[in-house]
């Protein structure tokens, strides 16, 4: 069965030279290549406030994904993976860590210090790992970065 889902569409317009970003619904055949997508970009919409929550929660889920662009061949257009992003810079490994510390805080704020988790060992289990591996990413980044500095 095939399936869809929602992505980011780099698109080049030559006149004037400039770039710019959409989100479109994209939609894979059974061996999970890409069938096709939306001509025109879509929005977030729902039939009450709690469905439009859900469909900006899965419009963000486009961002975890690699960003697509449209190329045009001789056949048509065709999507591939835009690879202009990529390029990391001095102070991702900064803003990484700083996000981490900052997920950090808030988990401890809204779940570390809620009640059940001081009275409910198996959410206060969970609860942990979760911020141990949060730790960890902040660690790992810096680690990352003092190695790169250091060659």
């Amino acid at each position: 069965m095939s399936h869809w889902n929602y992505r980011v569409i780099r698109k080049h317009h030559p006149e004037p030279d400039s770039v710019t970003y959409h989100v479109h619904e994209v939609y894979y055949r059974e061996d999970g290549g890409i069938d096709g997508w939306t001509q025109e970009s879509v929005a977030p919409m729902g039939e009450t406030a709690e469905e439009l929550r859900e469909d900006i929660r899965y419009f963000l889920h486009a961002f975890r994904r690699p960003i697509l662009e449209v190329q045009e061949t001789d056949e048509g257009s065709t999507l591939v993976f835009d690879d202009t992003d990529n390029a990391i810079n001095d102070g991702h490994y900064f803003e990484l860590m700083d996000r981490a510390s900052v997920a950090l805080d808030y988990i401890y704020q809204f779940l570390g210090s809620h009640p059940l988790m001081r009275k409910d060992k198996t959410l206060k289990d969970l609860y942990e790992k979760a911020e141990e591996s949060l730790a960890e990413l902040y660690q790992r980044a810096g680690q990352l970065e003092f190695d790169r500095n250091s060659s």
